[in-house]
């Protein structure tokens, strides 16, 4: 865009100069042709016009600057609001990242919840069975030995020759 303004700058000043040559080349040479003027006439017609486009210069110069200034400020304006707009762009991608990682490690907190929940379950199932089975194991009734004692020979009493006695021995 600055390129196309400079374009139109150049041409429209090549323009005005053309224009102007061309005007003090043909007032020059009516003075010529009518011989009724001085020496110094054609001289003042060509500093005038000398001085008139020396004066369209610098206002092309002055107003070429302006033009470049207003640019470089609107050029200026648009980086600052891609800028900003990059900088939004990044921060909704940022809280987005945030928010699913927040999920996903919530996520992960549920799960291992449940796991855990599931293993305690199952450590109570475990510990409830192998009662059950301690229980019923203890539960059954406990088989008598009768245990045979010889009776000292020194003792020989009645109830020695009536039989010996029995003891009972729960078996583990």
């Amino acid at each position: 865009m600055n390129d196309l303004r400079h374009r139109r700058a150049v041409t429209a000043t090549v323009f005005w100069l053309t224009a102007l040559s061309a005007g003090g080349a043909l007032a020059g040479c009516s003075q010529l042709e009518s011989g009724g003027g001085s020496g110094k006439a054609p001289a003042g017609g060509e500093e005038v016009a000398r001085e008139e486009e020396a004066a369209a210069n610098k206002e092309e110069q002055a107003e070429a600057a302006k033009n470049r200034e207003e640019l470089s400020l609107i050029e200026s304006g648009k980086r600052e609001e891609e800028a900003e707009q990059t900088a939004q762009a990044t921060e909704a991608k940022a809280r987005a990242r945030a928010k699913k990682r927040e999920k996903e490690a919530e996520k992960a907190a549920k799960k291992k919840e449940k796991e855990a929940a599931e293993k305690r379950k199952r450590e109570a199932e475990a510990k409830t069975k192998t009662q059950t089975t301690t229980t019923t194991k203890t539960s059954t009734t406990p088989k008598t030995e009768t245990v045979k004692k010889k009776t000292p020979t020194h003792t020989t009493t009645e109830e020695a020759i009536s039989g010996p006695p029995t003891v009972t021995v729960p078996s583990q």
